[in-house]
């Protein structure tokens, strides 16, 4: 090590090698400190004590620590230790594992149990070439979510009012730290409301370290004043992707590699529905998996580092396609210009159709679910109604914190519901977990928060009152196209159709096709104009093809490029409208 007890004084962030050979770890450090340069400070330890108290001395005074790279065996312990305790003291830090031929299963072991974000098998040669990929994906996730961390923010709220909750969503999934105080039942929460003279009742107050607040803020305002977004500053892009989801982000990344000038529009943060996946376990290259909010919050800041601006807190309003030039309309009254577009709007949660529901609309009935609505169900009792794995999978995950889960679904079983056997098995097994087949819900009841939810058996038409504080709904998804279907042309279901399908289905089109060309691979109704990922009509709706989707569609989207003349850009001509 550097010295006993390093000086920390230098503000910035520490990575931290451990390694029990000398030649070898200082090889290390003198590798990692001519590639990260003054931007973060490299230490040395050569075993499982020496590198705790260097990371207790750092959490001591403070000092951000990003990394740590370790051996898997130590002289006096092991990796797997040591990153357990780094998990419990500095959540964010991130992990990568060395280890040797002879270490495989452990290694695998400890990428199961998810103590590790990256490994790495020895010997490693070159060093650099295996080493930097992982050291530098891994600091640039930590960035992200250190930038996240910048700004303090404390919330004053109530439980059960939408608006508090639909900022703890985005900020939870956005991945903000923020501290929450109810100003229901917290006398710390109340003393604070009088010393800023809230009103009674307060609206939901977003309070900035540096001295700001918000007082029931919209996510456009919230975005704005976390840094979380940035204006579309171009007079015209070569795309404007409108969906900031697993195709929009796969797509603007590729577009920005073409050396293309990009704008993404997103009403939400980034990810879109993926965001809200607690865990994702089928996304190729993370063995031991990962949350949607890290994936999506990944892709943003590749996207970002290739010039992509990214616009969120932007709502979509409509499309008014122009040659060379479509218009995007936003709900500010602003307007992006694309001299091509991409629909990347994905799907949202299909409403339930029950008396109640909407009145409690985020006090109570919520449509998915996140790591927030799981702590905050704590000892309660829980109905999720739903379909398929998603489903399931909320239940199991419900049912480890809340005191009981009533898992409603309207076919005769969960295989019928589409539910795995598996995972079915486990839902059946559990013991806070009631399964209601043949049901649904016929009326939500409560006022101002979720009070009762009544269920209705459909075959004999008999209704059970079951008591609970939230109702999660997973009843399938629907395409979010809306916005757009005056220009481009969409299924029975609303989803856009592309390429072969513009051909077949010309009854669906508001205009007909007017190029003597066939519409290019993922292209809309409108030339110049593509869809990628969920809102895609005849796609399979799982995140890897979203990512390929995206990519395919900005080959088309550089064909069309090529193909406009400076006179067709010129003109702005309407293309593709009724």
């Amino acid at each position: 090590m550097d010295a006993d007890l390093p000086n920390f004084s230098a503000a910035a962030p520490m990575v931290l090698v451990v390694h029990d050979e000398a030649v070898e770890r200082d090889e290390l450090v003198e590798y990692l400190r001519g590639h990260l340069a003054a931007q973060y400070r490299v230490l040395a330890a050569a075993g499982l004590r020496e590198a705790s108290d260097v990371l207790a001395h750092a959490l001591t005074l403070g000092t951000p620590i990003a990394l740590v790279v370790s051996l898997l065996r130590l002289p006096d312990g092991s990796a797997v230790e040591l990153f357990g305790h780094v998990k419990a003291a500095s959540p964010t830090t991130r992990r990568i594992v060395m280890a040797r031929p002879a270490d495989a299963e452990a290694t695998v072991q400890a990428i199961t149990q998810t103590q590790v974000d990256r490994y790495l098998m020895l010997p490693a040669e070159p060093l650099a070439d295996r080493l930097f990929p992982l050291v530098d994906d891994l600091l640039t996730d930590w960035e992200a979510h250190a930038a996240g961390s910048s700004v303090g923010v404390t919330v004053l709220g109530h439980r059960y009012s939408a608006t508090s909750y639909v900022i703890k969503d985005y900020l939870t999934r956005s991945l903000v730290p923020f501290t929450w105080f109810d100003l229901s039942e917290d006398p710390q929460a109340i003393a604070m409301a009088r010393d800023l003279n809230l009103p009674s009742p307060a609206p939901t107050t977003v309070l900035l370290d540096d001295g700001r607040a918000l007082y029931d803020p919209s996510i456009a305002q919230l975005a704005e004043s976390l840094g979380l977004t940035e204006p579309a500053t171009r007079a015209s892009y070569d795309l404007v992707v409108v969906g900031g989801g697993p195709a929009g982000l796969s797509a603007a990344v590729a577009a920005a590699c073409d050396g293309l000038s990009v704008a993404i529009i997103e009403d939400d943060c980034p990810g879109g529905q993926a965001s809200g996946s607690v865990h994702l376990q089928d996304h190729l290259g993370y063995p031991a998996g990962l949350t949607g909010a890290d994936f999506a919050h990944r892709a943003l800041a590749q996207a970002k580092r290739l010039g992509v601006h990214w616009c969120s807190g932007k709502v979509a309003t409509a499309l008014l396609p122009r040659l060379g030039a479509h218009r995007v309309m936003l709900g500010d009254e602003a307007v992006v210009v694309g001299r091509a577009v991409l629909l990347a709007t994905g799907m949202t949660w299909r409403r339930l159709d029950a008396p109640g529901a909407e009145d409690l609309l985020n006090a109570g009935v919520y449509y998915g679910y996140t790591k927030l609505d799981i702590r905050q169900v704590a000892g309660e009792d829980v109905v999720v109604a739903g379909v398929g794995d998603a489903a399931a999978r909320g239940a199991l995950e419900f049912a480890e914190h809340s005191r009981s889960v009533v898992f409603v679904v309207r076919e005769s079983s969960l295989g019928n519901a589409g539910v795995r056997e598996d995972l079915a098995e486990q839902v059946l097994a559990h013991p806070r977990i009631r399964v209601v087949c043949d049901s649904e819900v016929g009326e939500v009841r409560g006022y101002g928060r979720l009070d009762k939810v009544i269920l209705l058996d459909v075959p004999t038409g008999a209704t059970e009152s079951v008591p609970a504080s939230s109702l999660y709904v997973l009843l399938g998804t629907v395409p979010c196209s809306d916005w757009a279907r005056e220009a481009v042309g969409v299924d029975e279901f609303g989803f856009v159709l592309t390429d072969v399908d513009v051909a077949r289905r010309p009854e669906r089109l508001p205009a007909s096709w007017p190029e003597d060309r066939p519409p290019m691979p993922a292209e809309t109704s409108v030339p110049g104009v593509f869809a990628a990922g969920d809102v895609r009509a005849g796609t399979v709706k799982r995140i890897s093809s979203a990512i390929g989707q995206g990519a395919v569609a900005v080959a088309g989207v550089g064909r069309y490029l090529a193909s406009l003349s400076p006179t067709d850009e010129a003109s702005g001509e309407p293309s593709g409208e009724p």
